[in-house]
């Protein structure tokens, strides 16, 4: 048989073009990937969206994978570092022995559960955007993360120089931030998202990966448990103007137990609620960068015994509180108890910010070190045409649906009057209309005579707030923060 080199260059050439030209018209035949994955164009592969370094290597038994991606054998007696990253679709557990690294975001697939066990360490590496390290627990999975306060479970930052056995490293600091992301739980609770939504994408997770989602209609949903848990030192930026918080709840449901947690160090807020209805006991957030607690999406849970060490160069409110966003879930309100808020940074802090409909109360709350015109700020809207009341946290006050009750703010100058202030929006377009509607009622005395009626007061030493004893276990306090 004779080869005809020029004839076979030509058909090859035609099947090439033929080749290219059915992928770009019908995406590699129809080839569909996984929640996690993407189509690769060019060789019609599927690659996975999560960031895993260690993609495709497999220790064999009795060995682990280490954070250089090499497999070691386990139980040598030395403290090793195992690598968490991608996703967890089998149930695991973290021991004590070793440190464990998050490299980019690991996620707890539905179905699974991680269990991590009293005194680990876990450590987040630097990284921004995509490559920011996170811990996310998605819809339908669970966490099971119980320290005790001889033994609290740490998640802290690579550069920590913490050792096995400790609870506190030596050279960083209270302002040490942004050196890793955070911890982020979701679940099935309803929430109120923006456009009557009932469930919607956690901020910092592609919206293409499913383990994103959260919001539902199970108000008893179970994520499992947090207690004696130290997040230290995160925040790391994920977008423009949006940093991961120390603690994020997404629609996480009260058949959830959480208690006795700190946040400290960390850029964004200290504990964000995004809607949801779990209880959370025994929080402390000291040096946040933002707020300290954070609430959004009409969140119902109650919140008790709160400390919050407010300092910090660029921090920002004790409380920031939204209400409902659309038309969905309306009917929760949070519940905040035996708090105690201290401004180290009395220039820049703010005590509360209620806003955007803000619906619950707050009772027992001692606010310190904050100044006359920084304390608690009531947002107030109306229509530009008649200045007749839009509904607003004002208008919730007024009306009995936003308490504050049996509260205080310690201050030497203060009266009750300087308690709470009457605010316009300031994202207004017609701010100047605005505040002409408000200059034409007297909406802060309105407010004052509610505030006073409330039992709240103004005294020079703190007699109400939280049990600050409660926190004799925490980095804050090993560090002289809660004296």
């Amino acid at each position: 048989m004779t080869f005809n080199k020029n004839l076979f260059t030509v058909l090859l050439f035609a099947l090439t073009i033929a080749f290219i030209g059915c992928k770009d018209e019908d995406v590699c035949d129809g080839k569909q990937c996984s929640d996690t994955e993407i189509l690769d164009a060019s060789t019609c592969e599927c690659k996975s969206i999560i960031n895993n370094p260690c993609e495709g290597i497999t220790c064999p038994a009795g060995e682990i994978l280490t954070a250089d991606c090499e497999c070691v054998t386990e139980g040598s007696g030395e403290a090793v570092t195992e690598t968490l990253t991608g996703e967890i679709k089998e149930d695991k557990t973290l021991t004590a022995d070793r440190f464990y690294l998050l490299t980019g975001k690991t996620y707890v697939a539905e179905g699974a559960t991680l269990t991590i066990e009293p005194g680990t360490i876990i450590k987040g590496t630097e990284g921004t955007g995509s490559l920011a390290s996170a811990l996310v627990v998605a819809r339908g999975a669970n966490i099971n993360a119980c320290g005790t306060a001889e033994k609290p479970i740490i998640f802290t930052s690579t550069l920590d120089n913490i050792n096995i056995g400790s609870t506190s490293g030596t050279n960083l600091g209270k302002e040490d931030r942004e050196l890793w992301g955070g911890l982020i739980v979701l679940g099935s609770a309803p929430i109120s998202a923006k456009d009557g939504d009932t469930e919607t994408q956690i901020e910092g997770i592609p919206a293409d990966v499913t383990y994103g989602k959260y919001g539902g209609d199970n108000e008893s949903d179970n994520s499992g448990s947090l207690c004696y848990l130290s997040i230290r030192h995160g925040g790391a930026l994920i977008g423009a103007d949006n940093e991961i918080n120390g603690l994020t709840l997404g629609g996480v449901g009260n058949g959830t137990s959480i208690n006795n947690i700190e946040v400290v160090a960390n850029l964004d807020d200290g504990i964000e609620f995004f809607g949801g209805t779990v209880n959370v006991t025994n929080a402390l957030v000291a040096y946040q960068g933002d707020d300290a607690i954070d609430i959004d999406m009409n969140y119902s849970g109650t919140i008790d015994n709160v400390y919050i060490i407010h300092g910090g160069d660029d921090t920002d409110e004790a409380f920031e509180i939204d209400g409902p966003e659309n038309a969905t879930y309306t009917e929760g309100k949070f519940t905040i108890i035996n708090a105690t808020a201290i401004a180290v940074d009395t220039e820049k802090t703010s005590g509360a910010d209620l806003k955007s409909k803000a619906q619950g109360s707050l009772t027992n709350v001692s606010w310190s070190g904050y100044k006359i015109d920084k304390a608690i700020a009531v947002r107030a809207s109306f229509e530009i045409s008649d200045c007749s009341d839009k509904d607003d946290s004002y208008t919730n006050a007024l009306a009995g649906n936003l308490v504050i009750t049996n509260s205080e703010l310690v201050s030497s100058t203060a009266t009750a009057a300087d308690v709470a202030r009457v605010y316009i929006d300031a994202k207004s377009d017609d701010a100047l209309e605005l505040q002409a509607c408000l200059d034409g009622t007297d909406y802060q005395e309105v407010l004052d005579g509610a505030v006073v009626a409330a039992n709240n007061t103004v005294v020079t030493t703190a007699t109400k707030g939280a049990d600050i004893s409660a926190f004799a276990w925490t980095w804050a306090a090993a560090n002289g923060l809660t004296n």
